[in-house]
């Protein structure tokens, strides 16, 4: 599935994009996915499809203005291409936004989708070319475009600003803007566990958040999702990890994927084994060559948003809890990482994992 989505969450424009894209098999291609790992052997050679890599769907069109894209990569690049020239002779403005969009090729236009927004003064306007669209308490009018937004549009009611890591702190401005977007990743995964297709239908690539910081349509980095298994019966729940840690951020517009996979050890008693992953995506519509990707300098693995991500699996059912630790400082309570002889480790804060079972317990249904 793919999946962009643009919505207003407590003053703040949000736009929202996933990385994956889905295409004829290419020969001799090695598909890897950052949640996911190689995939190879679920497109062997000869299946007609494969991953064809990470991409940025979410482009930033100058200060004022921020756009998704979902469908045909090439009609895509066409598109940006096009506001982009657009947009260097003057900043956009949703007239020209709109006219733009209406004068597309009509034989190519239909196989695209595009959700944005476009700021003008104070005021903010959204803007859709092909998109769902429907109305929400918390996130006003939603747009969304790709293979999963009639899923994503179904399951916007049901998002909230998540659950905090921080007692007596209310939220608002830019943090519930973020916090609910993360929320949403919960009710994707949610939906596509519980959907059992196959590879093409999931969304697990990553995910990229555009909203407005300062004066100024940007990139949201230094969030991590932390992924946790749990097992439920008889009213008792077993919590078991972390087995995957994926950070990401930013080096100028490039996309840094930083993932932690944990395995079991050679024997039962020892401790679990890390492999680490790095992914460099490159911003729409050029590519990174090997000299640009070994000259950036990776942050570590704390971040701002830590979204915590458990797996609850009962007799019946799979659900999906999650818990976000937020630090402005980047030194989050929750989990703490450290590098030795260029190994990287990490230790979970005791309290904060005993709490984070007695949440899951509290607030999962009758198992």
């Amino acid at each position: 599935m793919t999946l962009i989505a643009a919505a207003g969450i407590d003053t703040y424009p949000v736009v929202f994009g996933d990385l994956l894209i889905s295409g004829p098999e290419r020969p001799g291609s090695a598909a890897d996915i950052s949640l996911a790992g190689a995939v190879t052997s679920v497109f062997p050679p000869g299946s007609d499809w494969s991953i064809l890599g990470l991409n940025q769907k979410v482009v930033l069109l100058g200060d004022n203005c921020v756009i998704a894209w979902a469908g045909n990569v090439v009609f895509a690049r066409r598109v940006i291409a096009g506001l982009r020239a657009l947009a260097s002779q003057a900043p956009l403005s949703l007239p020209i936004v709109e006219k733009y969009l209406a004068e597309l090729d009509p034989t190519m236009k239909d196989q695209d989708s595009f959700v944005g927004w476009v700021r003008d003064g104070e005021v903010f306007h959204q803007f859709w070319y092909r998109a769902d669209i429907a109305e929400g308490a918390l996130f006003g009018r939603v747009s969304a475009g790709g293979s999963a937004a009639t899923d994503f549009v179904m399951l916007a009611s049901q998002i909230s600003g998540g659950s905090w890591n921080a007692p007596g702190q209310a939220l608002a401005g830019l943090e519930l803007a973020i916090s609910s977007m993360l929320s949403a990743t919960s009710l994707l995964l949610r939906a596509e566990l519980s959907s059992q297709n196959n590879l093409l239908q999931y969304f697990g690539g990553g995910y990229e958040i555009a909203t407005i910081i300062g004066d100024k349509f940007a990139k949201v980095g230094g969030i991590a999702f932390v992924f946790w298994m749990a097992h439920g019966t008889d009213g008792e729940v077993v919590l078991s990890g972390p087995w995957l840690v994926l950070k990401q951020d930013y080096a100028d517009d490039f996309l840094l994927l930083r993932v932690l996979r944990m395995r079991p050890g050679n024997v039962s008693t020892d401790p679990p084994l890390i492999d680490e992953d790095r992914h460099v995506v490159a911003p729409f519509g050029s590519t990174v060559d090997a000299e640009r990707a070994n000259s950036i300098s990776w942050p570590g693995m704390e971040a701002t948003f830590t979204c915590h991500v458990v797996l609850v699996h009962s007799p019946n059912d799979i659900t999906v809890f999650n818990r976000i630790d937020y630090s402005e400082s980047r030194t989050p309570k929750s989990i703490s990482f450290s590098l030795e002889d260029r190994h990287i480790s990490f230790a979970v804060n005791r309290q904060f994992a005993d709490e984070l079972t007695q949440s899951v317990r509290a607030g999962s249904a009758e198992w």
